[in-house]
């Protein structure tokens, strides 16, 4: 399942340059074909995220790169935060114990209609395959993912609000993990929040955990933890941020240069390839998933 051809531009450059490393920040539509070319390349690549718009390109890409032994990333990058990582080692310690839910948000007002920004490309149907769902979305998506395992079944809804709209202004979704743990999702570009906006809560059977990051808080994150039951806990300490509009994704190129100088000592948290590919087909299950409604009967 090819993916489309890159750039004249991108194919211009990689003929006339020797690149050990590129960074693909386009309009989703055309982030497949840049890694194809890359990888063919032998480029390392840091590509943002989604991978793709579809999961057959994604999962392509996925078998290109194991293929061609190249590294690459895709830009889920706050799973760096420090707040986020204090969360994942005390689930990996087993502080939580059986982990029967999780909450996913990420909502700010980036397309507000009085407050944000036009939207632009981003709710352009030619050019991103999902809104809201696949811009914020994906970012939790991955988290979930990435601390309790594989997503094996959703439901999902989307609205529009804001004028002339075609994708997605506020998405919500059920999810069912392989673990057997449930989940639940809110995105939104219109919704309040401060940048990210992202919520990540863990409901156990031994303990609760919270992660906000959110550049309102004093610090620009929050990790509350307490017991299941009965009182204690209280915020964790984390280590602190640097700039807290690109401190995740300094962090995380920081870790994925290390990884391309030093390939016998890649960092676990860096987001590959295959979990991407993974997060294309949740997407890609919701965009289904919300045309299977049951119409809920009349009571009597």
């Amino acid at each position: 399942h090819a993916v489309p051809n890159a750039s004249a531009t991108l194919e211009h450059m990689l003929a006339e340059e020797k690149l050990d490393l590129a960074v693909i920040a386009t309009p989703d539509h055309l982030h497949a074909g840049a890694v194809e070319a890359l990888i063919n390349a032998g480029v390392a690549v840091y590509c943002e995220k989604p991978l793709s718009n579809d999961a057959p390109s994604a999962h392509y890409l996925v078998a290109l790169q194991h293929e061609k032994y190249v590294p690459a990333t895709v830009g889920y990058s706050f799973r760096f935060n420090p707040a986020i990582q204090a969360m994942k080692t005390d689930l990996d310690a087993g502080r939580f114990g059986e982990i029967w839910l999780i909450e996913l948000a990420e909502h700010n007002p980036q397309f507000h209609p009085g407050s944000g920004k036009a939207l632009n490309w981003k709710g352009d149907p030619s050019q991103a395959a999902g809104g809201a769902l696949f811009e914020y979305g994906s970012h939790v998506i991955d988290m979930g993912a990435w601390l309790l395992g594989p997503i094996a079944r959703v439901s999902s809804s989307f609205k529009c609000v804001l004028e002339g709209a075609k994708l997605d202004d506020i998405s919500t979704m059920q999810m069912d993990f392989a673990s057997g743990a449930q989940g639940m999702l809110i995105s939104s570009w219109v919704l309040t929040g401060g940048f990210p906006g992202t919520r990540v809560k863990l409901h156990g059977a031994a303990a609760v955990g919270e992660v906000l990051l959110d550049d309102r808080l004093p610090e620009g994150q929050r990790y509350h933890f307490a017991p299941a039951y009965g009182s204690g806990g209280g915020d964790r300490a984390v280590e602190a941020m640097g700039e807290r509009r690109s401190d995740a994704a300094t962090r995380h190129i920081a870790a994925f240069v290390a990884s391309v100088r030093n390939k016998a000592s890649v960092n676990a948290t860096l987001p590959t390839l295959s979990q991407a590919a993974h997060v294309q087909d949740v997407l890609a299950a919701a965009l289904v998933a919300d045309r299977q409604w049951q119409l809920v009967g009349m009571q009597k």
